[in-house]
């Protein structure tokens, strides 16, 4: 059992309600993950897939990913989510700050301005890597790579570009590297994390307990309130929203875009954590 000394000093206050459990849970409290700001890559790709390329230069397509910077759209939508944490989410304290290496998310996690903030800089919180097919248009990998692109859209879940890393590798990298980190580090503790897109949707998978299937369906149907846009904040919580009673699990999720969120649900979803019987996996 956790006793009230081994919670972190500002959820000392959930000591109450934790003594109340005959077995309270070590996982942590509340994870928050956010998408970094609109970057130079984001323009970049955006503009190639309506056509334009002139962005990617032959400097633009010799530099590294993780060097992109924010735009100045990317530092107002940073300022924006960081305004809506501390608006919403415990006054924008934490008990661990984690962001990625990668200039953009660094740069993000400092323009939120949460109060306090002392942020770890983790290597394996970077984005998925592309490997061959990274800082290209489309147009050069069909031109490059045409087998290759041929299978991209086979299981968006499988698919890895030669050199680089499929959906399966990035739920393992965020398995093994992000949320242990976070179980390990914050029992009962509050943490927030400045990361990538591509990093956020294995968070999904395995935090909501999504099939690769029921994956690639949600990235078919292309809604747009299913998207994770810049700066879109992703809220688990084992506190219900409703009763305030604290779960074993994490129970609940909010999905947030705090620049617009007319893009978003903001509203608490209940996670699942379905379990199958022997029928439903043979009918599957």
């Amino acid at each position: 059992m956790v006793s009230k000394k081994e919670l972190p000093a500002n959820n000392r206050a959930l000591a109450r309600l934790l003594g109340s459990q005959s077995e309270p849970s070590n996982r942590p409290l509340e994870l928050v993950f956010v998408r970094h700001g609109e970057s130079e890559g984001n323009v970049a790709t955006d503009a190639a897939e309506h056509g334009d390329s002139s962005y990617f230069t032959k400097e633009f397509s010799q530099r590294h990913s993780s060097t992109y910077d924010l735009t100045p759209r990317g530092v107002g939508q940073s300022r924006a989510a960081g305004k809506w944490i501390t608006a919403n989410i415990n006054g924008g304290k934490f008990d661990a700050y984690y962001c990625s290496t990668y200039v953009r998310a660094r740069k993000t996690a400092g323009y939120l301005g949460l109060p306090g903030a002392r942020w770890y800089i983790r290597d394996y919180i970077r984005e998925h890597d592309w490997g061959n097919l990274d800082a290209m248009t489309d147009e050069e990998r069909w031109a490059k790579y045409p087998e290759v692109m041929r299978k991209r859209d086979i299981s968006k879940f499988y698919f890895a570009s030669p050199g680089g890393e499929s959906m399966a590798d990035m739920a393992v990298r965020v398995r093994v590297g992000i949320l242990t980190t976070l179980y390990r580090d914050l029992p009962n503790g509050r943490g927030i994390v400045v990361t990538h897109g591509n990093v956020m949707w294995p968070i999904r998978i395995i935090m909501e307990g999504w099939l690769p299937e029921e994956f690639q369906a949600l990235r078919d149907r292309h809604d747009p309130k299913d998207k994770i846009y810049n700066c879109q904040i992703l809220q688990y919580t084992r506190i219900d929203p409703v009763s305030g009673e604290i779960s074993e699990k994490f129970g609940w999720v909010r999905s947030v875009c705090p620049w617009d969120l007319s893009l978003s649900p903001n509203k608490w979803q209940e996670v699942a954590h379905k379990k199958y019987t022997n029928e439903e996996l043979v009918a599957m």
